[in-house]
C-alpha cells in the first residue's frame, strides 16, 4: 500500500476509535449512575385479607363404657351407637355422612396374676371406647346439631370428656391465592410510592420480593375457645408480601 493510501485511511480509523471511546465513556457513566441509583432502595410490606367460610365439617362424637362383662358392655355400646345414628338421621344428615369410629377395648387388669385378680373389683375391669364421625359439607347443619348434645344425654348416652365439638375446614385456598397475592403486591406498591414521594424520589423496579406465608385464623376471636381456627366456621385468610424497590 502506498503512503498516500495509508494517510487516506487514518481519519476513518481515528473516527472509529473516537466513536468507540465515546460509547465506552457513555457506558461507564451510565453504569456509574445505575450503580448509584441501585444503592437507594426501600422495603415495604403489603397485607391482603379475606373473610371466608368453612366448606367442610368433621364432627367426632366419642363415647365409652365401663363394665365387668365384656359381652354385655359391647351390647350397651352397640345400643348407644344406634341411638346416635338415629339422632343424626332425624336431624337431617344422610347415612353417607356418618361413619363409625374404631372400637378400642382396654383391660385395666391386663398383666395381673390370678391371685391379684381375685382381690380386684371386676365391675369396672373393661373399658370400650368408640364413637361416630360425621363428615359433611353442610357446615350450618353440623353447627346447629352439635349444639343439641343434651338430646343425646336424655337418651342415656354419655359423651366422653375429651369432646371438643366439630372442626371446620376451608378447602378453597388455592382458588383465592393468586388474587390475594396481587392485592398484597398492589398494597405494597402503594406503600412504596408514598415512601418515595416523602423521600422526594420515584419508585423504580423491584429488586426482590417475598410472598410470605398464607395463614388462616378465626374471624371473630373473643375468647380462648373461639380463637381456635379449627372450631370457627367464619375464618380470615391473610398473606403479607414483602417487596424491595429501587428508588430513582
Amino acid at each position: 500500500m502506498k503512503i498516500s493510501q495509508k494517510l487516506k485511511t487514518l481519519p476513518g480509523i481515528w473516527l472509529a476509535a473516537l466513536a468507540l471511546g465515546v460509547a465506552l465513556g457513555g457506558y461507564f457513566i451510565g453504569d456509574g449512575i445505575y450503580r448509584a441509583m441501585s444503592g437507594r432502595t426501600v422495603t415495604v410490606k403489603g397485607l391482603a385479607e379475606r373473610d371466608v367460610v368453612a366448606d367442610t365439617a368433621v364432627w367426632n362424637i366419642k363415647i365409652n363404657g365401663v363394665g365387668g362383662d365384656l359381652s354385655l358392655l359391647q351390647q350397651q355400646i352397640d345400643h348407644d351407637i344406634s341411638e346416635i345414628h338415629s339422632f343424626l338421621i332425624e336431624s337431617g344428615f344422610a347415612s353417607s355422612d356418618i361413619q363409625n369410629l374404631r372400637v378400642q377395648v382396654r383391660d385395666k387388669y391386663a398383666g395381673y396374676s390370678d391371685s391379684e385378680l381375685r382381690n380386684q373389683n371386676n365391675d369396672g375391669r373393661y373399658v370400650i371406647e368408640t364413637g361416630v364421625m360425621v363428615r359433611s359439607h353442610n357446615v350450618g347443619l353440623v353447627d346447629s346439631v352439635s349444639r343439641r348434645m343434651g338430646e343425646l344425654v336424655r337418651r342415656g348416652i354419655t359423651v366422653t370428656e375429651d369432646y371438643s365439638g366439630p372442626i371446620y375446614i376451608f378447602n378453597g385456598l388455592n382458588d383465592i391465592k393468586i388474587s390475594m397475592i396481587e392485592q398484597a403486591t398492589k398494597n405494597a406498591t402503594a406503600a412504596g410510592d408514598q415512601f418515595a414521594k416523602d423521600a422526594d424520589a420515584r419508585l423504580g423496579k423491584i429488586k426482590s420480593a417475598n410472598q410470605g406465608v398464607f395463614s388462616i385464623e378465626s374471624r371473630d376471636p373473643t375468647d380462648s375457645w373461639s380463637s381456635n381456627e379449627r372450631q370457627s366456621i367464619n375464618k380470615k385468610v391473610r398473606v403479607v408480601a414483602t417487596i424491595t424497590f429501587y428508588l430513582k
